[in-house]
């Protein structure tokens, strides 16, 4: 098994091309993962990514050979690297194709990293990149879904859904990310799934959820409106389900019909509006 650099030393990495870029006036972003860890995700073990300009790339190479790394050959067109004993640097200049433009590099925010502040890619920028590398022999969801969750609320996801969506494999994991609820956020324009199977996936949530455990809620959606009747047991119950509701339809507005039904007397209906 091969052998993973510390994370202090990858940090050590990250700082030392930061300087030197920024000494010679490269333009430049911290990219992958240790972006996403500025971000709140996760760090990085594997290696260091830095976005620069196509036209900036061997220039930028050749400020980290000053600088005391050792550039590497490698088969990828989209990106040159290096090596800091035994930490590799990749310089990515064209993720998936695309070009990095002065745009994106404009909307990086300069964030402290490890007691330096660096210049971060944009949380929706770090998503985009992230699913336009899927392909069909790439398509491992388990690390961009963790990094996902930790950036949910940073991200733009109809930026996401407009610049991804006709990757078949994009597509697939923000169904993925909408079932799981977590393009529910600030910023999130993801079309509704389908009324009956926005509507079913509810039903079973509030079955499963604990808060809840509720089996005989009915759940009607029409457009952007989701309506919950039937009866449940007492007050706090009924702010439960609806809690509930809220939380997995960010995106809708829940309407209460529920009925309190109280057992500790002779049945009666109380109708809560």
């Amino acid at each position: 098994m091969e052998h993973e650099p510390h994370i202090r030393d990858l940090l050590t990495t990250l700082k030392r091309v930061a300087g030197a870029f920024k000494a010679d006036g490269v333009p430049f972003a911290l990219s992958g993962g240790f972006a996403a860890f500025a971000r709140g995700a996760p760090p990085s073990r594997h290696d260091v990514d830095f976005a620069v300009l196509p036209e900036d790339a061997e220039r930028a190479l050749e400020v980290l050979a000053k600088a005391g790394l050792r550039p590497v050959d490698t088969v990828e067109d989209w990106l040159v690297k290096a090596h800091d004993g035994e930490v590799v640097v990749d310089l990515i200049h064209s993720p998936a194709d695309i070009p990095v433009t002065p745009a994106l590099l404009a909307r990086a925010a300069p964030l402290k990293v490890d007691s330096v502040h660096v210049p971060v890619l944009d949380a929706t920028d770090l998503v985009v990149m992230r699913l336009r590398a899927f392909t069909e022999h790439e398509c491992d969801f388990s690390g961009p879904l963790a990094t996902v969750r930790a950036l949910r609320e940073q991200v733009d996801w109809g930026r996401v859904d407009a610049e991804v969506g006709a990757s078949p494999y994009a597509r697939a994991f923000l169904v993925l990310l909408g079932l799981l609820g977590v393009t529910g956020g600030k910023g999130s324009a993801m079309p509704h799934e389908p009324p009956q199977y926005a509507a079913g996936h509810l039903q079973q949530a509030l079955a499963e959820d604990p808060r809840t455990a509720e089996q005989g809620i009915r759940v009607r959606v029409v457009g952007d409106d989701v309506y919950l009747s039937g009866q449940v047991s007492c007050p706090r119950r009924r702010d439960r389900v609806l809690e509930v509701a809220r939380e997995r339809m960010p995106d809708y507005r829940v309407h209460d019909e529920l009925s309190v039904v109280r057992f500790d007397g002779p049945v009666r209906e109380e109708r809560l509006t």
